[in-house]
C-alpha cells in the first residue's frame, strides 16, 4: 500500500491497539520462501545452541572466569539475544507466508534485534583493549584487566548502545502509519517500517544513517588502533613460537570482527545505494548482517578456542 493510499485510511497513533504491520517476507521470493526457510532453521539451532553451550561452558567452569571469556559469555548473550528475536519471526513468515504483527510488539521487535548488535559492536572494542593489554602488557594484565573495569565496561557499553538505539522504535513510532501496513521484510526492519508511514521528518529519514556513521567508523577505529599496537609488538617478538601464541589468542576475535564488520559493511552500502538495489536485497542483507554473525560467532570461539573446544568436547563425552 502506498503512502497515498495509506494517507486516505490513516489512524491516530492514540488507537495503535487496532493498527497492525504484515511483514512479507522477501520481497519477489515468495515461491523460494520453504527453501530460503531451511539455511535460516539451521542457523536459529546454531544461534541458540551454539550462544547457549557457550554461556553454559563459561559460567559453570571457574578456570574461564577470566576478562576474555566473560567477555565472550556477554557477546553470546547479545548475539543469542538478537537471533532468538529475529529468526522466529523470519520463519514463520518463511513457513506460513505473510505474518501480522501488532503494532506496538514491531516496535519492541525493532529495538531488541538492534540493541545487541549495536552492543557487539562495542563489545569487540573492549574485546580488541583487552587483547591488546594481554600482548603489550602482559605483566600488568591482571591489574588493568579487574572485574570492576569490566563490569565498568559493560555498563558503559550497554548506556552507550540504549543512547543510539534506543530513538530509532521511538521516533518511527511517533509516525502516522494506516490501519494495515505491509512491511517488505521478514521483521520489523526501520527503513521497510517507516516506508509505509504517510508523513515523515529529518529525524526519520536521517538519525539511522548518522547513527550508523557515529558507531561504526569511531568503533572500528578504536578497533585498529589495538591490533596496530598489537602488530608492532608482534613484529618486535624474536620468537617464531611466542608469535604463534599471540596470533592463537588473537585469531578468534580477529575471524568475529572481520565477518561482523563485513556484513555490515555490505548492509551500509546497500543502504547508501538503495536506489540501485532492489527491495529484496536491502531486505536479506538487513537480515543477514544479524543472524549470520550470531549464528557463527560461537562456532569460530569453540573452534578457535582451545580452552572452549576441550570443554565442549569434555560436556558432549559426558552426555
Amino acid at each position: 500500500m502506498d503512502n497515498l493510499s495509506c494517507c486516505s485510511v490513516k489512524i491516530s497513533n492514540t488507537s495503535s491497539q487496532d493498527q497492525e504491520f504484515v511483514l512479507s517476507g522477501f520481497p519477489g521470493f515468495e515461491k523460494w520462501n520453504h527453501v530460503l526457510s531451511i539455511p535460516f532453521t539451521v542457523m536459529f539451532f546454531l544461534t541458540c545452541f551454539g550462544n547457549l553451550t557457550i554461556m553454559t561452558i563459561v559460567i559453570k567452569e571457574a578456570s574461564l572466569h577470566e576478562p576474555m571469556y566473560i567477555l565472550i559469555c556477554i557477546l553470546a548473550a547479545a548475539d543469542f539475544v538478537s537471533g532468538v528475536t529475529l529468526l522466529p519471526s523470519l520463519l514463520v513468515t518463511l513457513w506460513f507466508g505473510a505474518h501480522i504483527i501488532p503494532f506496538d510488539v514491531c516496535f519492541i521487535q525493532m529495538f531488541v534485534v538492534y540493541f545487541p548488535t549495536v552492543m557487539e559492536s562495542s563489545l569487540l572494542v573492549l574485546m580488541a583493549y583487552d587483547r591488546y593489554v594481554a600482548v603489550c602488557k602482559p605483566l600488568r594484565y591482571s591489574s588493568i584487566m579487574t572485574n570492576a573495569f569490566i563490569f565498568k565496561g559493560c555498563v558503559f557499553i550497554i548506556i552507550r548502545s540504549l543512547c543510539f538505539v534506543m530513538p530509532i522504535p521511538a521516533i518511527a513510532r511517533m509516525l502516522t502509519y494506516c490501519n494495515k501496513c505491509t512491511v517488505n521484510n521478514v521483521f520489523c526492519e526501520y527503513f521497510a517500517v517507516i516506508n509505509n508511514a504517510c508523513t515523515h521528518t529529518f529525524m526519520s529519514d536521517n538519525y539511522m544513517t548518522i547513527a550508523l556513521f557515529l558507531v561504526s567508523p569511531f568503533d572500528t577505529f578504536l578497533i585498529g588502533l589495538s591490533y596496530y599496537m598489537i602488530i608492532i609488538a608482534v613484529i618486535k617478538l624474536r620468537s617464531q613460537e611466542a608469535r604463534k601464541k599471540v596470533f592463537s589468542t588473537c585469531s578468534s576475535h580477529l575471524f568475529v570482527i572481520l565477518m561482523l564488520y563485513l556484513f555490515s559493511a555490505l548492509y551500509i552500502l546497500v543502504f547508501i545505494f538503495e536506489n540501485r538495489f532492489s527491495s529484496h536485497i536491502h531486505a536479506f542483507f538487513s537480515v543477514l548482517y544479524i543472524v549470520v554473525p550470531s549464528a557463527l560467532n560461537p562456532i569460530i570461539y569453540g573452534m578457535k578456542s582451545k580452552e572452549i573446544r576441550l570443554l565442549v568436547i569434555k560436556y558432549f563425552k559426558r552426555v
